[in-house]
């Protein structure tokens, strides 16, 4: 059994996992192996992402406006901002699953990839590499969904259950790791490479634990719609239910992002006035206001009244 520990070990030190060696001769080996692995593989999966993205610009950019708004789960116009950090979510769903065609619920409705990613593969056919033809493999069949961070040690690995299949597995990601918590709630595709795995595409929030019962009630659902069948949820099942995972992360989403509702004890919203009164006598004004303003003197206020050439117009 693997032991994760979050404090440095001395290259020195005995290895954590119990195996009596010194680190540099035990789990730091291996560490660095799979480490020189990662990054190559990471280096190929960009260069490939890179590569479709200049494909899909030329042939489908008139129309990732149309993807936007499918992501997005509405019929309301939505412009595509290329700025948003959104899009660390959405290029993948636009290179490897977007398809206009395809069939949102029912049989027919999984298919291998979204529309631009099979026609990169018909173009490419033949050029591509095994490592390359594995990309497109996971990235296409893969289901994204909601994982629990079970543990990071901070520097390159995570722990992960999904939520909605109970599975677990330990990814290499170095930035997601310093970033993550114990308990994080993130929306994602794990990729399962040659001799480990990695995260194919993460949303750009990590989601609070507080959401874990709208997670759990997604779940029930998918197991509801497929119980008469006598098996239990499984990855195929997450990919047809694409859309409606990924609406439950949309409402997470903005329900993060909205800004905090004001409101009074009863619950009804604060709306800001402004107020002006017309008054005969400034000074009868003054006179009577001024014992609110405990421990100021009138003299104080006068100091910072304004006036105009004749008689006082306002007091602070």
């Amino acid at each position: 059994m693997a032991v994760h520990v979050n404090e440095q070990v001395g290259r020195n030190d005995p290895c954590s996992c119990g195996s009596g060696k010194k680190y540099k001769r035990c789990c730091l080996e291996q560490r660095n192996a799979s480490y020189g692995l990662w990054a190559r593989q990471r280096d190929a999966s960009d260069e490939l992402t890179r590569e479709m993205m200049r494909f899909a610009a030329r042939k489908f950019g008139n129309q990732i406006g149309e993807a936007w708004q499918d992501f997005h789960a509405t019929d309301l116009p939505l412009q595509f901002d290329e700025r948003s950090h959104e899009g660390r979510i959405f290029m993948p769903y636009f290179l490897f699953h977007w398809d206009p065609q395809r069939r949102r619920s029912g049989k027919g409705a999984v298919t291998k990839g979204g529309i631009v990613a099979r026609w990169f593969t018909l173009e490419r056919a033949g050029k591509l590499s095994d490592m390359e033809r594995l990309f497109l493999e996971q990235a296409t069949t893969q289901p994204v969904t909601f994982f629990e961070v079970l543990w990071t040690d901070g520097d390159e690995r995570i722990g992960l259950r999904d939520m909605l299949l109970g599975t677990e597995t330990e990814v290499i990601e170095h930035s997601a790791s310093r970033s993550l918590r114990r308990g994080d709630i993130v929306y994602g595709q794990v990729w399962k490479l040659q001799r480990l795995s990695i995260l194919g595409s993460l949303a750009p929030i990590g989601i609070p634990p507080t959401w874990k019962a709208e997670v759990f009630e997604l779940r029930k659902k998918l197991r509801r719609k497929i119980a008469k069948q006598n098996r239990d949820l499984d990855a195929e099942d997450l990919v047809r239910y694409a859309d409606r995972i990924r609406l439950t992360y949309l409402i997470s989403r903005d329900a993060l992002n909205r800004p905090p509702r004001l409101a009074n004890t009863d619950g009804d919203p604060l709306v800001f006035h402004t107020l002006h009164f017309r008054i005969e006598s400034p000074e009868a004004a003054f006179k009577v206001l001024a014992p609110l303003a405990l421990g100021r003197s009138k003299q104080d206020l006068l100091a910072e009244a304004e006036f105009d050439e004749t008689k006082l117009t306002c007091s602070r």
